[in-house]
């Protein structure tokens, strides 16, 4: 049985309590009178008397919870509640504002934006700022006010009309239901909490957990057996790897050199944390090692991810009449387009709809891919082994042409077992093979079946289409209440070239979704954005003018000079933003 002590602020909530206690057969609740101050001197000997949490209201709520160690239920103002009183303030014809503490002003702010109600809110956090509040709102024209006990007692003295949310019977229940919870979570902790050690104890995989002072604060048994003799936040790599996750604030994966041995790390960044899984012993994968990490040049899946292409435009739609034609095939497809136009889309499309087993999708990253590796899977009969599979060339193009004549050998004798091929590459690959640069055999066998990608800014039809997508997929992984995006600001996303197409609209939406401060992202936030953008490209142009072929200090020169041309050759704006002193600047251009 739960005991649990109530505490409510209004005579109304006092008898509602009454009658759902005789209701309630797993909770013993005893229901007290008392708002603010008076509240608190009754929770204060709460726990001393057994009881397993406290349930109040409002502001009420929120001063217990300052002053007792124990569980406190904090009744919940529900959008019912708020909705209810809107509809019975509706009616009065002078101006109306909602003046609480935060537990009262969160929900009705939510709903009023929702709304789109024109209703004054005013957050207080203890009850000497209501008078004042209330006084400034009389002088501004308010004549209603709208809040919990406190607010509506000093509306009245003050001569406004207060009126009361009150708690309605779901938000009682709501409580009751996390009174259940709160009262089984902690019962339950320390049960759990040994269950889960021995859990992670158990795994495989090497598990730590670093501080946000890349500190460790926790290792499994394979962890401390692996590392204990280290102090790993001070490996390089791992350290770079740590930095990167809190800044990104995203899962990151690489694969790290540590005691003569690769290790696949995965770290995944939490509140305060950041949680490291490693992996050693990587099967089925070719490792490229690159200026300052260890990439994975071949992927291996047994499923892929499914994304509806979305888009109404009659080029989109000639897309997917493809992808479902191609699909009932096995012949080769070549996928082309612009960067960031969706290739590999397509290709996990065409798979999944080819699948009728559990053949793999392979997927040969071919600007990672070097010649060595190429050679090594040919004579490890790679291509035989998965001649049931998908293989997918992501970025053909990329190959040099030694390369592009091994993979033409490879196709040209193909024996009884046919590869399913799938192919990308970027628009100029016709112009490649025209002027010799790419293998035109190679081509001819690989392109018998051709799906172009048109860019964004042919099909701006497909814009909104894919806006309303971004944001619905923003909400499950931020939990952001942006639930739209204003016509004005819409309208200049689909004016806009997009010249990294899908990809980039799909980072422009996640960068306006998690800065946007209301309901509906706003033109204004949009042409901010834009205003980065430009500025970007700038820089691009910038770097693009450099000749690049000369020494290091020639190009550091050269990158000093455009600046300072930029800045109007004043040399402070220049060195601050090169980020250097005036001094060292000067030396250099010397």
């Amino acid at each position: 049985m739960i005991k649990a002590l109530v505490i409510v602020p209004y005579e109304g909530l006092f008898e509602m309590m009454k009658e759902i206690a005789q209701e309630v057969d797993d909770i013993q609740l005893q229901i007290e009178l008392g708002n603010l101050y008076e509240g608190v001197a009754i929770a204060k000997g709460a726990e001393n008397n057994g009881y397993h949490v406290i349930i109040s209201r409002g502001g009420t709520a929120s001063m217990i919870q300052e002053a007792v160690s124990i569980p406190v239920i904090d009744i919940q103002v529900s959008g019912y509640d708020v909705l209810r009183i809107l509809t019975l303030v509706k009616g009065f014809s002078g101006k109306a504002a909602i003046v609480g503490f935060s537990n009262i002003t969160q929900g009705a702010a939510t709903i009023c934006k929702l709304l789109d109600l024109d209703i004054k809110i005013l957050t207080i956090t203890n009850d000497i700022d209501v008078k004042e509040k209330l006084a400034n709102l009389k002088k501004l024209g308010y004549e209603v006010v709208i809040g919990d006990v406190v607010t509506v007692q000093t509306a009245k003295q003050l001569g406004l009309t207060g009126v009361l949310i009150t708690s309605g019977k779901e938000a009682i229940t709501d409580a009751l239901e996390e009174t259940r919870r709160s009262y089984r979570l902690f019962s339950r902790l320390q049960q759990d909490v040994t269950l889960f050690q021995s859990i992670l104890d158990s795994n495989e995989q090497a598990i730590g957990v670093i501080n946000k002072e890349e500190k460790i604060i926790y290792g499994n048994e394979r962890f401390n057996k692996e590392f204990h003799w280290m102090k790993l936040e001070n490996s390089t790599d791992v350290k770079k790897l740590i930095q990167e996750t809190a800044l990104r604030r995203e899962k990151q994966t690489k694969i790290v050199h540590i005691n003569h041995s690769f290790w696949k790390v995965t770290s995944y960044p939490k509140k305060d944390a950041i949680v490291l899984n490693f992996e050693k012993n990587l099967p089925n994968q070719a490792i490229l090692q690159g200026q300052d990490a260890i990439l994975n040049a071949i992927e291996f899946h047994t499923s892929a991810s499914y994304i509806p292409i979305s888009g109404k435009s009659e080029l989109i739609q000639k897309v997917l009449k493809q992808i479902d034609q191609y699909s009932k095939s096995e012949e080769p497809v070549w996928i082309s387009g612009e960067k960031g136009n969706g290739k590999e889309l397509v290709a996990h499309s065409i798979y999944l709809k080819r699948k009728t087993r559990n053949e793999p999708f392979i997927t040969l990253r071919c600007d990672l891919l070097s010649a060595e590796q190429l050679k090594d899977l040919m004579n490890g009969d790679f291509f035989r082994t998965y001649a049931n599979g998908v293989i997918y060339l992501q970025n053909i193009d990329k190959l040099n042409s030694y390369m592009q004549k091994e993979l033409y050998q490879i196709l040209k004798n193909e024996n009884d077992k046919k590869l399913q091929w799938l192919v990308s590459s970027e628009d100029n690959i016709e112009e490649k093979v025209k002027n010799g640069t790419f293998h035109s055999d190679l081509y001819s066998i690989l392109a018998q079946l051709k799906i172009h990608i048109p860019p964004l800014r042919e099909r701006r039809k497909d814009i909104e289409d894919l806006v309303h997508v971004f944001i619905s997929e923003l909400h499950p992984k931020y939990g952001n209440g942006v639930v739209g995006i204003r016509l004005d600001a819409l309208e200049k996303i689909m004016n806009y070239d997009w010249p990294g197409n899908v990809e980039q609209l799909k980072q422009v939406i996640e960068q306006l979704f998690l800065q946007s401060h209301s309901y509906y992202i706003e033109k204004e936030e949009v042409e901010t954005v834009f205003k980065r953008l430009e500025q970007q490209e700038k820089n691009n142009e910038t770097l693009r003018h450099i000749d690049i072929s000369g020494t290091l200090e020639e190009i550091e020169k050269q990158v000093i000079t455009k600046v300072l041309e930029e800045e109007g050759l004043n040399q402070s704006k220049a060195a601050k933003r090169l980020g250097i002193n005036r001094s060292t600047l000067w030396r250099k251009l010397k």
